[in-house]
């Protein structure tokens, strides 16, 4: 039996998007973040820890947007980059160290990578993108359930 958290790739994406929120990321600069997220995991790439580190660094997000917006500037300098650059001309060819994208598929190594619409990821990763998009959840109020949210004051499903 594996063990860890299995999601749908929306799902993962959709957590990722939270979770840079909840880090201080503004919105667009968040989904970005998240749909690069996503990529690497449909990949078979798993940058995760990677991608939670990153979430300290505004400026690194903000680079990568640039790179996104501008990318006949791109100088690929690490995966995150050829993330970028995939992003923006998916049909393109790119290379970068061991990693190519033949404009249809990501090449490791040589070897193919199966294209995933699951993510699997540890507890304990999930547990930090939860904690993260956790800060961007409204509290729950005696007087936001009675204006509509939630079930009210008495839960009688």
């Amino acid at each position: 039996m594996k063990k860890g958290i299995e999601l749908s790739l929306n799902e993962y994406e959709a957590l990722l998007n939270k979770a840079a929120v909840g880090s201080g990321l503004p919105w667009g600069i968040a989904e970005d973040a998240a749909a690069c997220g996503a990529w690497f995991m449909s990949c078979g790439v798993n940058k995760l820890d990677t991608w939670i580190d990153r979430l300290k660094d505004n400026s690194f997000w903000i680079d990568y947007c640039k790179k996104i917006d501008q990318p006949s500037s791109n100088k690929l300098n690490n995966i995150f980059d050829l993330a970028a650059s995939v992003y923006v001309q998916p049909d393109t060819k790119v290379k970068l160290d061991s990693y190519e994208w033949n404009g249809r598929e990501l090449i490791i190594d040589g070897v193919k990578q199966t294209i995933s619409f699951r993510a699997c990821l540890s507890e304990t990763q999930f547990k930090i993108l939860n904690e993260r998009a956790h800060k961007t959840y409204a509290p729950a109020t005696d007087e936001s359930r009675l204006t509509g949210a939630g079930a009210g004051l008495s839960d009688n499903d």
